[in-house]
């Protein structure tokens, strides 16, 4: 087993359809032995309709061979939401960190499914294995640690397309951006692209 392969233990399911209720779950892992030296990446989709269809994508990963977003980060893409695709920096001192790192964000995620509970009760169970992601909150507080210092040192990267303010304004009103991101953190992002801009 790669040292840095998380979905085989926390997942139940990599793929989960219900086309009845036009939900659509996908998680997708890049296993690394070396997370310095190759390419790591945990991503989870979503897709559901509130009227409109929202679709999202959450992940925590390093490019090691990229030139652009070639250190961890964690990226978002609410397209969707008017939000579009924004890139936050992380850093850590060695790879026990960044594996801490990459639990909080599965134990996070835990969050982004049980906001789909309201159109599909048990779906966070039947995706994620509860018994051993909710002992993850150790974790989940150091990500949001991680993200604190990184919205403090470093710029909040968006795509370049759209309005970027208009596209921070839309962090304020995403109760799931919040909750992951952390109310203080959106509040410091808005305030840094003020300063910074």
């Amino acid at each position: 087993m790669k040292k840095f392969q998380f979905s085989n233990k926390y997942f139940n399911r990599l793929i989960y359809d219900d086309p009845d209720l036009n939900i659509r779950v996908v998680i997708k892992e890049t296993p690394s032995l070396d997370i310095s030296e190759e390419d790591y990446s945990l991503r989870v989709e979503t897709h559901h309709e509130e009227g409109d269809v929202i679709h999202r994508k959450y992940a925590i990963e390093h490019h090691s061979k990229q030139d652009k977003h070639n250190y961890p980060h964690l990226q978002f893409k609410f397209h969707t939401e008017e939000i579009g695709t924004f890139w936050l920096r992380l850093e850590f001192a060695n790879q026990e960190e960044y594996k801490k790192a990459i639990l909080g964000f599965i134990y996070k995620i835990k969050d982004v499914l049980n906001d789909l509970e309201r159109f599909k009760p048990g779906i966070c169970k039947d995706i994620l294995v509860l018994d051993l992601v909710n002992n993850l909150s150790e974790e989940g507080i150091f990500l949001s640690k991680k993200i604190s210092e990184s919205i403090n040192k470093h710029f909040l990267e968006f795509k370049n397309y759209g309005y970027t303010r208009d596209k921070i304004n839309n962090l304020h009103n995403n109760p799931l951006l919040i909750n992951f991101l952390g109310k203080e953190n959106i509040t410091k992002i808005a305030e840094t692209y003020i300063t910074k801009k």
